[in-house]
């Protein structure tokens, strides 16, 4: 079979229709190759099989005679090797990332052969995923991910084609309007993970990544705290966060929960368990990332945000009740007073109320020294102040 017409199933009537687009079909090193011609002229979609052909012939030129295979893999087949090597030198957090990233990458480039990764073809994607709504950052990761199983880098397999420019806000702490909305949604949600998940987060700022990776040696509700394991930063593996009243009865009925449904709980399962079709169905794995539940909240609730703006909530809290900077940075896990900073919102209420408390400090010890029972105002109180 060369090129031809497709025959499908209409999905509102159920009749068998045949496609006006033309397919073509063929072999080439082992490995079968269609795809669509794009043209419903016979001609055309003749000529394209024949520059199909020519493009993966020219891609095989100059290789060693002992490598052609490597190139005619499929990209699917490259993901998933590079996802089952990944845990070897990784964090497990880490190897689920690249686990989500991979899905887009196999839906629209897995049947693929790497030697068709061309910067046209890149640049093909990112189109794609620009039009279902991805945002640069996440492309961009997605990107990376595939450059990184292909054994090379991002500017070495094609360097004409630039990074997406990221929003590089830092994000934003919730109110405790849209925590509530937030958390009611997850409370109704089927997922039986998602709001365990979420309340881990708001109560500990836990990165989304270790929330996951927590197994239940971890998570000590006896004694009120976790150790979370590795971390993203070196000052965050291991570090202790107190567990609070609301999370530890929250924990308590998932552990229940989970206990139920696999048995008596060995310390080394995961306490957010790997999931089919919303049902935790595997304890050694962790879920992957809840995202289709975390959408829906987000739809359900009204609320705009991302997973992350719960870590800088729990902060932004921490901040707000004056919480010293050294305790912060060993709960959230950083390891510099900047990288603090990038987290520390304090809303503007808070700044205000902070600068207004300042000011009257400053106005009383001003009236103290001149025997004034009235606090000085205005630049006679600076004047005062500065003498």
């Amino acid at each position: 079979m060369a090129v031809y017409r497709p025959w499908y199933r209409d999905p509102k009537t159920g009749e068998r229709r045949q496609s006006k687009v033309w397919w073509y079909q063929f072999r080439f090193g082992g490995r079968r190759i269609r795809e669509s011609t794009g043209t419903d002229k016979i001609t055309l979609a003749k000529k394209a099989e024949e520059r199909r052909r020519r493009e993966l012939e020219r891609a095989l030129v100059g290789l060693p005679a002992n490598e052609p295979d490597r190139r005619l893999r499929t990209v699917r087949e490259v993901l998933r090797e590079y996802a089952a090597s990944y845990p070897l030198h990784h964090r497990a957090a880490s190897a689920v990332i690249v686990i989500m990233r991979s899905k887009h990458l196999e839906r629209l480039l897995g049947d693929h052969v790497t030697a068709d990764l061309t910067e046209a073809r890149i640049l093909q994607y990112i189109t794609w995923r620009r039009n279902e709504g991805a945002s640069n950052r996440t492309i961009n990761l997605e990107v990376l991910v595939l450059s990184r199983a292909l054994g090379g880098t991002w500017r070495t397999l094609w360097p004409k084609l630039r990074k997406l420019e990221e929003n590089r806000n830092a994000g934003r702490a919730l109110s405790a309007e849209e925590e509530s909305k937030i958390l009611e949604a997850a409370a109704r949600n089927k997922s039986p993970l998602i709001y365990p998940y979420l309340m881990t987060l708001l109560w500990t700022g836990l990165r989304a990544g270790e929330a996951l990776g927590l197994t239940w040696q971890r998570v000590d509700l006896e004694h009120g705290e976790i150790v979370v394991g590795e971390a993203k930063t070196a000052a965050g593996a291991g570090r202790v966060v107190p567990i609070a009243g609301p999370l530890r009865a929250v924990l308590e009925h998932h552990r229940a929960a989970m206990t139920a449904r696999f048995g008596p709980l060995r310390p080394d399962w995961y306490v957010f368990p790997y999931c089919r079709t919303k049902r935790p169905v595997d304890p050694t794995r962790p879920a992957l990332a809840l995202k289709t539940a975390w959408t829906s909240i987000r739809k359900a609730a009204g609320v705009k945000c991302r997973l992350h703006d719960l870590r800088h909530s729990f902060c932004s809290k921490l901040a707000e009740q004056g919480v010293p900077e050294y305790a912060m940075m060993d709960l959230m896990g950083h390891v510099s007073t900047a990288m603090l900073r990038r987290y520390s919102h304090i809303r503007a209420e808070a700044r205000r109320a902070a600068i207004a408390a300042l000011e009257r400090a400053a106005a009383v010890r001003g009236g103290q020294r001149n025997g004034q029972s009235e606090p000085l105002s205005g630049l006679e109180s600076d004047r005062k102040l500065l003498n």
